[in-house]
């Protein structure tokens, strides 16, 4: 929570991997939808979540808040960002850590047409989905059928920027 707060009130942050000044806002969820996301991880006693697009990591620590609330200690969130380490210079990476909750996150560097693909394969399973990634038709379209798949029979998919035609066109 601290760390969320110190996010949102600053606006700002610094990465450790190469110094550079990053505006976090309006990149990352604003406080509303990541206390809605937080929420929702709750109510639906997830443990099991998986995120497209890592980003600043605003949503991913709303996300492991909810799961920390839920108090199963093999609780898990899966973030796939392949510009981590590029467009954010590991910032979200950075504040998951500072965060202290690192540990039960598992960055895939790749693209989710990649990945995605390889979990429904491995069986893997989600309670519950967040997609901020590719803002593109083909993109959300692509995460949505495969969550479509590998969400839980009555799981939630959240997505993020429906506002925008290509987005609310693919939901």
């Amino acid at each position: 929570r601290g760390v969320i707060e110190r996010l949102v009130r600053e606006g700002t942050a610094v990465s450790h991997s190469d110094g550079t000044l990053h505006n976090i806002f309006p990149v990352a969820v604003y406080a509303a939808e990541g206390e809605a996301l937080r929420e929702l991880v709750l109510r639906e006693g997830a443990t099991r979540t998986i995120e497209i697009g890592l980003g600043y990591g605003i949503s991913a620590l709303h996300v492991c808040e909810g799961l920390l609330g839920n108090a199963d200690p093999a609780a898990r969130h899966v973030v796939l960002d392949p510009y981590q380490a590029t467009r954010f210079a590991d910032c979200g990476l950075q504040f998951l850590e500072e965060a202290g909750v690192a540990g039960m996150v598992e960055h895939q560097a790749e693209a989710s047409e990649i990945a995605l693909p390889r979990f429904l394969g491995e069986d893997r399973r989600f309670h519950l989905a967040f997609v901020d990634g590719n803002h593109r038709f083909d993109g959300v379209f692509l995460d949505l059928v495969y969550l479509g798949r590998l969400v839980r029979p009555g799981g939630i998919v959240f997505v993020d920027d429906y506002q925008l035609p290509a987005v609310a066109r693919a939901v």
